[in-house]
């Protein structure tokens, strides 16, 4: 059994992915219990308004309970496991909710669980749980006579070599999105690994394959995919140690490398150039925010490339997704109806005034400073809008625990019509 989890914030990311019934076969909501909610978004809201008297932003605590696919728990097993899982975190009582997950027969359960204590209005502390997250997996497995799962922490270090690194949660939700695999990925550059002598001749079989690679800020080398995301080499090459990527990439020039930032607008380009689209994709709250290219880097010689340069970044994080100081709990990941309304209003007001060599830096400041006040405002509307509208559909979510959700729906009386939002009621 494999457990995953930590504490989150973004419970609009999770209602969304819980509820998924594209990538699921089957999605039932199995108990919600100490919530007066009957939907897993207004569970969450609930959970988040509870919090709000505390100063505690990671208020919830998601865990994924996974079993190998020859391995079938019966339901009592299911809330052994739970009931456990919860005792050994500290969070035995607190609210929470189950949601299972079945895909190609194989079945994997969800929970939630409140951190905040209501009697004393304060966070469970949530340290060390990923050791205990391997403790319980281990004492379950026991019990319930599967085979055993190398670990990490809790392996006999003498004896035991530490096993690979699983992919992160924000890996797996990227790799849903995308449709790369990272898993098939990691096997994939192992293999162009295992088969080149130097660093040029992998960089040359990287690049006969498709991918870029680039140098990192925080890593010497990343690779970016076909579509546009960065994954670090390390991470994606099989028993090969930071020392013996170094050794064997000596023969590369970094500084001749393209930034995780030009990586991936040329695989856009690449996309767009293709016919495909490099419209982007909703990320995971735990994602690692991409690496970008320093202001002082998009400075260049004349006046208008200097404008051209800070524009098209400016434009680059507008359209990208991102998430606001207030936390919009309804997002769209769509570019906004009047993005570009504001944008060529923005660009006629920036053009006016000319772009000495001398100033690029603080007019970039007031530009930036300007532009993103004007994307928190924008936000702001869509969230209104979406809030005052959005009960005219339905994802097609359980009202009471124990159905189930198939797909999204959209009541008849509901569907809009060709030349207008539909009849009036």
């Amino acid at each position: 059994m494999i457990i995953n989890g930590g504490s989150r914030k973004n419970g609009a990311f999770f209602s969304r992915h819980l509820m998924r019934a594209d990538q699921n076969e089957r999605v039932d909501v199995l108990e919600i219990r100490g919530l007066g909610a009957e939907t897993i978004p207004d569970a969450f809201r609930e959970m988040k308004a509870i919090a709000s008297g505390t100063q505690c932003r990671n208020y919830f605590y998601h865990a994924n309970l996974n079993t190998r696919a020859d391995e079938v728990l019966t339901p009592e097993q299911w809330a052994e496991a739970v009931d456990t899982l919860e005792s050994d975190l500290h969070l035995t009582g607190q609210p929470r909710f189950i949601v299972q997950h079945e895909k190609e027969r194989r079945v994997h359960q969800h929970v939630v669980w409140s951190r905040i204590d209501a009697d004393s209005m304060t966070a469970i502390p949530d340290s060390h749980n990923y050791r205990t997250h391997e403790l319980v997996a281990d004492g379950l497995e026991k019990a319930f006579g599967h085979d055993t799962t190398a670990r990490a922490l809790t392996r006999d270090k003498e004896t035991v070599e530490r096993p690979e690194p699983r992919f992160k949660g924000w890996e797996d939700f990227r790799a849903a999105d995308t449709g790369i695999d990272p898993k098939a990925m990691k096997a994939e550059l192992t293999a162009l690994w295992s088969r080149a002598d130097s660093g040029q001749a992998f960089a040359a079989a990287l690049a006969e394959q498709g991918y870029i690679l680039a140098k990192g800020d925080r890593r010497d080398f990343c690779v970016i995919d076909a579509a546009g995301d960065e994954h670090s080499l390390g991470r994606r090459l099989s028993g090969v140690k930071a020392a013996g990527i170094r050794e064997r990439m000596a023969d590369i020039d970094r500084e001749v490398l393209p930034s995780v930032s030009e990586g991936r607008e040329l695989a856009r380009e690449r996309q767009d150039a293709e016919g495909g689209t490099s419209a982007p994709v909703e990320r995971s709250p735990d994602e690692p925010t991409p690496e970008r290219e320093p202001v002082a880097q998009l400075v260049v010689e004349s006046p208008a490339s200097a404008f051209d340069a800070i524009l098209a970044e400016c434009i680059r994080e507008a359209r990208a997704p991102y998430v606001t100081p207030i936390e919009p709990e309804l997002s769209s990941p769509e570019p906004l109806s009047t993005f570009d309304a504001i944008l060529a209003e923005t660009v006629r007001q920036a053009r006016r005034t000319e772009m000495t060599r001398d100033e690029p830096e603080e007019r970039f400041a007031r530009w930036h400073g300007w532009w993103e006040t004007m994307r928190h405002h924008v936000a702001g509307l869509s969230r209104e809008v979406q809030e005052r509208f959005g009960h005219y559909f339905s994802r097609g979510e359980p009202d009471v625990p124990g159905t189930t959700v198939t797909g999204a729906v959209l009541e008849p009386w509901r569907q809009p019509e060709q030349d207008g939002w539909g009849p009036e009621r």
